[in-house]
């Protein structure tokens, strides 16, 4: 079966920002490396500087690398077109909509690509002719 081009678009655009989630977080530990060889933290050794890196940004690290594979793990079965893809990409951009509308109306936020992204998802997986190409 053919695969739809809003299919392929959506899941390129995943693809894309799992590789943006990897440039950025790759930055910021080079950028925790450098700043801590710039205070001179380095001369305990560098078990202890890795061990501060964890315990700082274990948590932030972790959820990266699990959206990471999450986005990748979306693009791939939404081009196999899985049912449960189209579902779970409808929740999780429909989330992320919510979201980020409270975070714009409570002043914590800026507006942001992925905002525009997620609605592309929803729109693009709402349409019937998507919807029958997922049911058969």
């Amino acid at each position: 079966m053919n695969i739809p081009k809003h299919i392929k678009y959506l899941s390129i655009i995943f693809f894309l920002n799992a590789g943006i989630a990897i440039l950025i977080g790759g930055l910021s530990l080079i950028s925790v490396f450098h700043s801590t060889l710039t205070r001179g933290e380095l001369t305990p050794g560098f078990s202890t500087v890795l061990s501060r890196i964890a315990a700082d940004f274990g948590l932030m690290i972790l959820f990266t690398i699990l959206a990471i594979f999450f986005l990748i793990f979306l693009g791939i079965n939404l081009r196999k077109l899985k049912p449960w893809a189209r579902t779970v990409t409808l929740v999780y951009s429909s989330l992320t909509i919510l979201f980020s509308l409270i975070s714009l109306l409570m002043g914590e936020g800026n507006f942001s690509y992925q905002f525009l992204v997620q609605v592309y998802a929803v729109w693009v997986l709402t349409r019937p002719e998507i919807k029958a190409v997922f049911l058969t």
